[in-house]
């Protein structure tokens, strides 16, 4: 099993993300693992894990696969727009192997 960390924040300024909002931690595995909605006030979310995975937006509860969604390589922050779809929707994620 792995982990996959989103920080989300509130605005952007000067290109870097400010603001924080909260985080939370998301243990994954060739399985689908969902987030918690990410927070209605969020414009970013950085995602960061210390392994690949392929991840996944998407409102209800999404569901990643391998070739689905983007590329998240491990070791380097990755970070996502997520304005004005806060409160509805949640990430997904699986490893690589």
């Amino acid at each position: 099993m792995a982990t996959l960390t989103i920080s989300y924040f509130g605005s952007i300024r000067e290109g870097i993300a400010c603001d924080p909002i909260k985080s939370e931690t998301v243990t994954t595995s060739t399985s689908s693992a969902a987030s918690g909605v990410v927070p209605a006030n969020a414009k970013v979310a950085m995602l960061h894990s210390t392994v690949e995975h392929y991840a996944t937006v998407g409102t209800g509860t999404p569901s990643a696969a391998i070739g689905n969604g983007f590329y998240l390589p491990a070791n380097q922050p990755i970070p996502i727009h997520v304005n004005d779809v806060g409160g509805t929707y949640k990430f997904a994620a699986v490893t690589l192997s």
